[in-house]
């Protein structure tokens, strides 16, 4: 299989595993007539089985996979002792609220230094240029006032497109019923990264802010 394809395959494999299965899990036992509180239980148990399994098939532990799984888990016990289904949803949505903060940080790293996206940027810079490419690539950030500007518009981008997913679901999370509110939490970042993910493929491209 080639790198593409791997790469294709690997996203059909995580939007599978960690969108659609805890929506199916969830909307399948409410069709059955299965409780709120435990339809929403059982789907957040789907991520929590995937992450663990993934860190055992690995034999390596990866930190951010271990963080969410540590929450759900939090979120888990606090659930339990409240028995409120609607709890579980503002969990998941403040538990979201991590990519708001990261909104926050790129946005603010456009006054302060160096955009957040170039330091985010250095590992696949590195992985597809080398370590020569990679200090070419830095390089221009001193020398061409263009190659500055192009990453502070694409950090400004992400950054609203983060915040704004954070603030959309912790929305819904409040204010939909339980049964409409994990759906469209979980297509928010789906419908905002889609065009997020064309208009940086094209911006990159057209500015030359690539390796």
């Amino acid at each position: 299989m080639t790198a593409p394809a791997s790469a294709r395959a690997a996203l059909v494999r995580s939007v599978l595993t960690d969108l659609v299965a805890p929506l199916a899990v969830f909307y399948g036992l409410r069709a059955i007539g299965t409780d709120q509180w435990w339809a929403l239980l059982a789907s957040a148990a789907v991520p929590a089985a995937v992450l663990v399994y993934r860190f055992v098939r690995r034999r390596q532990v990866e930190f951010f996979a271990l963080f969410v799984l540590t929450v759900v888990a939090l979120g888990l016990v606090l659930s339990a002792l409240t028995g409120d289904p609607r709890t579980m949803l503002v969990r998941d949505a403040w538990t979201g609220m991590v990519g708001g903060l990261a909104g926050v940080w790129m946005l603010g790293s456009i006054r302060y230094g160096r955009p957040a996206l170039m330091v985010l940027f250095r590992s696949f810079v590195l992985t597809k240029a080398g370590p020569d490419g990679l200090r070419a690539w830095e390089a221009r950030w001193d020398r061409e006032p263009q190659f500055r500007r192009g990453l502070r518009v694409l950090t400004a981008v992400w950054g609203v497109a983060c915040l704004l997913s954070a603030v959309v679901q912790l929305c819904f999370a409040y204010a939909l019923p339980v049964d409409a509110a994990p759906g469209a939490m979980q297509a928010t970042w789906p419908v905002i990264a889609v065009p997020l993910l064309v208009f940086h493929l094209g911006y990159t491209r057209r500015h030359d802010l690539r390796a």
